[in-house]
């Protein structure tokens, strides 16, 4: 649902407040990006996040911001899979010198 607040349109669904942001995307503060990314990550259901995904209007956008917030790995991520890496070397090697 939307109104008008001092003659401008006032966002007030969730969703749509999330597709003006992106929209907007790189050019948003770092405010904005922390709000992508608790929606992205936290809020948003599968169903919303393939509806804004598939949304032509904010396609180039979604790809750019996935790609450099979403997709990435963490560095916790990064450390735990090169110690599970390490670990499957290890009993490779054990089991091949025993």
């Amino acid at each position: 649902m939307k109104s008008h607040i001092d003659g401008e349109p006032a966002v007030i669904d969730r969703f749509d407040q999330v597709e003006a942001i992106l929209f907007r995307y790189p050019d948003i503060d770092e405010a904005e990006l922390a709000d992508l990314k608790r929606w992205f990550g936290q809020e948003a259901s599968a169903f919303e996040v393939a509806s804004l995904s598939c949304k032509e209007r904010v396609e180039r956008q979604y790809a750019e911001f996935r790609a450099a917030h979403i997709d990435r790995f963490s560095a916790t991520e990064l450390v735990v899979g090169a110690l599970v890496v390490v670990v499957l070397l290890a009993g490779i090697v054990a089991i091949a010198l025993a």
